[in-house]
């Protein structure tokens, strides 16, 4: 798989209280990520507060910590090439206060600012790029339903734009989870 023709947006679930796990997947050569994605750099997001002390910014930026604010996320993605890969600990600080041992707890209901910033630098921003050079007008596309049939129109579906998100999550949880020694009769929990 060619990671650098394209740039990624990355999950990470969950937040913990330190997000070691990120930190050591996407920031260092400790778990074999940049063997599996050769060419593919990561950028883990990290709140904006940690980057306004001088030195300490200058040391988490060497290890390709980003501020966790939209600029930072698209001045990444929008970087001709690829080969970036913004990782995201989608459920944040809040999430991280919900880490206790045994549950397996992740904050998703009001998260969706991931899913909206992947689909603007996806391939729905490049069709919206080509047809403003075409047409000189930004025109702005959307997925939606019709009133009587599902296939188009202007009215949103009645799903949430994160459960296929959610369903994936829960697959990949219950497809690995007794690998390492949770119990087959555990699930994830979304809060």
């Amino acid at each position: 798989m060619d990671c650098t023709v394209s740039n990624y947006v990355l999950g990470f679930h969950p937040h913990g209280v330190l997000v070691a796990g990120a930190f050591s997947n996407f920031c260092t050569y400790a778990t074999g990520f940049r063997e599996l994605y050769p060419g593919l750099n990561s950028y883990l997001l990290m709140l904006p507060v940690w980057f306004r002390a001088p030195f300490f910014r200058d040391y988490i930026m060497s290890a390709g910590l980003v501020p966790s604010d939209k600029a930072s996320a698209s001045y990444l993605l929008q970087r001709k090439g690829g080969g970036n890969a913004v990782v995201i600990a989608v459920g944040g600080a809040p999430e991280s206060l919900d880490a206790h041992p045994g549950t397996y707890n992740v904050l998703l209901a009001h998260k969706k600012g991931f899913i909206k910033l992947a689909m603007e630098h996806g391939w729905l921003r490049a069709i919206q790029e080509k047809l403003q050079g075409v047409m000189g007008v930004a025109l702005p596309l959307f997925h939606a339903r019709g009133i009587f049939q599902y296939s188009f129109g202007l009215i949103p579906y009645r799903k949430p734009i994160n459960t296929r998100y959610m369903d994936e999550l829960s697959e990949l949880f219950d497809k690995h989870k007794t690998r390492y020694g949770i119990a087959k009769d555990t699930y994830l929990n979304f809060v």
